[in-house]
C-alpha cells in the first residue's frame, strides 16, 4: 500500500528544525508492509497546504499530515482541512472543560486561543491525544483519507501507534517483517564484508544506517521465516559489535548486563568530561552498580584524587596509555568497586601535535585480575570525539562483561 506524507511548518523548510518525524513515520509505516511513496514539506499558509492536498498522487489512498494543530495564529491546518474536506467545525464544550482542568492542575492559566483545540469536525473524526492538548483529525473524501497529527514527536507517535498504524495494518494485504539491529565499533564497509556471503536470498533487504556511535542495520523481508533464518546466520558473527535491537541504547543494555553480573563500576574521565557517567546514570537502577566518578581534567586532580604518578605524567604525558591505566586503577581502588573505567585524550580543536593528534584517545579498564588500555584515533570535532569515546568505552565494558 502506498502512503502519502505532508509535513507542515516554515521551521522545517528554513532549517530551524530537522524533520525527525518524517523518518520515524517512514520506518513505522514500512513495518506494516506499506511504504511512504510521496512526501511534501510545505509552509504553514493556506495556499501551500491546499496545493499539497491538490497534488496528492491518484494512487495514494492514505495521507498522513503533521504540524499546525497548535493554538497560535500560524497553526492553520485545522481550518484549511475543514474547508478542503467540506466539513464544519463544532465546539466541544466537554473537551474545553477537560482542557481547562488539565491546565489548572499544571498551574497554567489557559488562553482563549486554546478554544481552537476544542473544535471537532461534524463529519470527520477526532484522534485522541492522551498527553497533549491538540487532538488529531481524520477526514475522508472520494480520493483519499487523511490523518492530521501534531508536530510534537511524542504526541504524533502516540497517535500513530494507537490509532493510525492499526488502520494501515488492517488495510494492507502485504506484510513486511523488519528487524533493526544495532552495532558499534565496526565500520559500515567491514560490517558489509561479514554479511555479504549470506546475501543470496532475494527475500532479504538491507539498509545500513551509519552514525557517529555505530551502524544500525535494518533488515526486512516479506517472509518472516526467511528473516529469522538470516538473523540466525549473521548475529553470531557480529557478537563483538552487535549490542541491541530496535532503538535501545548501549547504556541500557550495559545496565542490565552489569546488574546480571553483579558488578560495580566507577569512572575517571578526562577528555569525556563526565559523559560516560552521565550515560551510565541515564538508566534505571544505575545506583545499584555505579558508585561515582571523578572528572580528572587537570593533572593535579589526576595526581591528588586518582593517585596517578607525577613521574608517569612527566615521562609519557597526560594523554598516554600509562596514565589511562593508572587512572583506571586509581578510581577502582578509591571507590572500592569491581571495575574502573578511564578516558584521557585530545578532544580538540587545539592541543594536538604530530605525535599526539586531535582525536587521540586512550581508554583504560581495570579489575582485580584484568587490566588493559585501548587506543583510538577519532579525528572529528570536539563534541563528536567525546561522543565516540564514550561509546567506545561503554562497548569495551560490554565486551569485557560478556567475555
Amino acid at each position: 500500500m502506498k502512503i502519502g506524507l505532508i509535513t507542515i511548518g516554515a521551521e522545517l523548510l528554513n532549517g530551524t528544525r530537522t524533520d525527525t518525524n518524517a523518518s520515524w513515520i517512514g520506518q513505522s509505516v514500512e513495518s506494516t508492509g506499506a511504504s511512504i511513496n510521496w512526501h511534501m514539506t510545505v509552509n504553514d499558509n493556506y495556499d501551500s497546504i491546499i496545493n499539497s492536498l491538490d497534488n496528492v498522487p491518484i494512487d495514494i489512498k492514505i495521507v498522513l499530515c503533521t504540524g499546525g494543530l497548535g493554538p497560535t495564529h500560524d497553526d492553520i491546518t485545522p481550518s484549511v482541512l475543514y474547508k478542503y474536506f467540506n466539513d464544519k467545525p463544532l465546539f466541544d464544550q466537554k473537551y474545553w472543560t477537560t482542557l481547562k482542568e488539565k491546565f489548572k492542575t499544571r498551574g497554567i492559566e489557559i488562553s482563549e486561543s486554546n478554544k481552537s483545540q476544542a473544535m471537532i469536525p461534524q463529519n470527520g473524526k477526532i484522534i485522541p491525544n492522551p498527553i497533549g492538548s491538540a487532538r488529531g483529525l481524520h477526514f475522508k473524501n472520494n480520493n483519499f483519507q487523511l490523518f492530521s497529527m501534531p508536530g510534537v514527536p511524542s504526541e504524533m507517535k502516540l497517535m500513530m501507534n494507537n490509532y493510525i498504524l492499526p488502520i494501515i495494518d488492517k488495510k494492507n494485504q502485504k506484510k513486511n517483517y523488519v528487524k533493526l539491529i544495532r552495532t558499534t565499533g565496526i565500520m559500515e564497509s567491514s560490517l558489509f564484508d561479514i554479511i555479504e556471503p549470506y546475501l543470496n536470498d532475494n527475500n532479504i533487504s538491507l539498509a545500513f544506517l551509519p552514525s557517529f556511535t555505530g551502524v544500525d542495520l535494518r533488515i526486512s523481508s516479506n517472509i518472516n521465516d526467511d528473516l529469522i533464518i538470516f538473523l540466525g546466520k549473521i548475529l553470531p558473527l557480529l557478537s563483538k559489535y552487535y549490542y541491541a535491537d530496535d532503538n535501545i541504547e548501549l547504556e541500557d543494555v550495559l545496565g542490565e548486563l552489569i546488574i546480571n553480573k553483579k558488578k560495580t563500576i566507577s569512572t575517571a574521565e578526562s577528555c569525556t568530561g563526565g559523559l560516560i557517567s552521565n550515560r551510565l546514570t541515564n538508566t534505571p537502577k544505575s545506583s545499584s552498580y555505579f558508585k561515582g566518578g571523578i572528572i580528572a581534567y587537570s593533572n593535579s586532580i589526576k595526581i591528588k584524587l586518582l593517585n596517578v604518578n607525577q613521574e608517569i605524567i612527566n615521562k609519557y604525558g597526560a594523554v598516554s596509555k600509562e596514565v589511562a591505566l593508572e587512572m583506571a586503577q586509581g578510581i577502582r581502588k578509591r571507590m572500592n568497586v569491581d571495575i574502573g573505567l578511564s578516558t584521557t585524550g585530545i578532544a580538540g580543536p587545539g592541543g594536538g601535535s604530530k605525535a599526539k593528534p586531535i582525536g587521540l584517545v586512550y581508554i583504560g579498564l581495570s579489575t582485580s585480575n584484568f587490566e588493559k588500555v585501548f587506543k583510538f584515533n577519532f579525528s572529528k570535532n570536539r563534541k563528536t570525539n567525546k561522543l565516540m569515546t564514550s561509546q567506545a568505552a561503554l562497548n569495551i565494558l560490554r565486551n569485557y562483561l560478556n567475555n
